[in-house]
């Protein structure tokens, strides 16, 4: 009873850190699709490659959905007390943390890698400049800028070159007692505006935070399902134990009966 109680626990924290990983994966990978659709789509015609922040989410979103449905099977397991349930609990138990903890090493390699900076750091030069020519494009990269409090590609001074005010998105809105927020100058010499980073460098840190949080998250779900893996052990042998002095029992009734 104590091995299935344990077992219905740390499935269900277990798959809670699986709905975790799940839900921040996707969100990394909204993220990242919202920013690769700024750019120019006719620079990526002949572009077939997969990049690092595009692979690792789909990765982690894979594992999230491992561990749950892992975590399902084992609540289901061990609530109808089913062997060849808990048998293939603890096969695919194993090969759940198998493959959390290779993608966490993977994330942890490649998600800061040069590589990984390079293709943010382009996808955002392309919206940039996309954001010259388009209005829609410019209404998104800007945005963009006030979701991750940046400005410009590299830096503020993108602006400097060909327009005589930065973009009201570079700028702070202000709130003043109880009056509706009013918006300031935003010109080239606003201070707050050229204090800013630009967008490919904290595209770049948001996407190395993301995918380290993930990592993290995932040595724990790994730690998480070791525990789960030797409950299970220890259930599959108690499922598998015979019981004790059930053919004398019964002899001892038939004689009963016979008397």
């Amino acid at each position: 009873m104590a091995s299935k109680s344990c077992s219905y626990v740390l499935n269900i924290v277990y798959a809670i850190f699986g709905l975790c990983i799940f839900s921040i994966a996707l969100w990394l990978y909204i993220e990242v699709t919202n920013l690769t659709n700024l750019r120019n789509s006719n620079h990526y015609l002949l572009d077939y490659n997969l990049y690092w922040p595009q692979v690792i989410p789909w990765l982690f979103i894979i594992v999230g959905v491992l561990i749950i449905s892992v975590s399902c099977c084992g609540v289901f397991g061990a609530k109808k007390a089913s062997k060849g349930l808990v048998f293939t609990h603890v096969i695919f138990i194993a090969i759940s943390i198998f493959a959390i903890i290779a993608v966490a090493i993977v994330s942890f390699v490649f998600g800061g890698s040069t590589s990984t900076d390079k293709f943010l750091k382009d996808t955002i030069w392309d919206a940039y400049f996309q954001s010259k020519t388009d209005t829609a494009t410019a209404d998104a990269f800007g945005l963009l800028e006030k979701r991750f409090q940046c400005c410009g590609a590299m830096s503020p001074r993108d602006y400097v070159n060909w327009k005589t005010d930065f973009p009201q998105s570079c700028c702070d809105v202000y709130y003043h007692g109880w009056l509706e927020p009013y918006t300031v100058e935003c010109d080239i010499t606003n201070k707050r505006a050229n204090e800013r980073h630009g967008c490919s460098e904290v595209a770049a840190q948001y996407a190395r935070i993301a995918m380290y949080g993930l990592s993290g998250a995932s040595i724990v779900a790994a730690l998480i399902g070791l525990g789960v893996l030797i409950n299970a052990t220890v259930l599959l042998k108690s499922l598998r134990r015979k019981p004790k002095n059930v053919t004398a029992k019964y002899e001892s009734e038939s004689k009963k009966v016979l008397l």
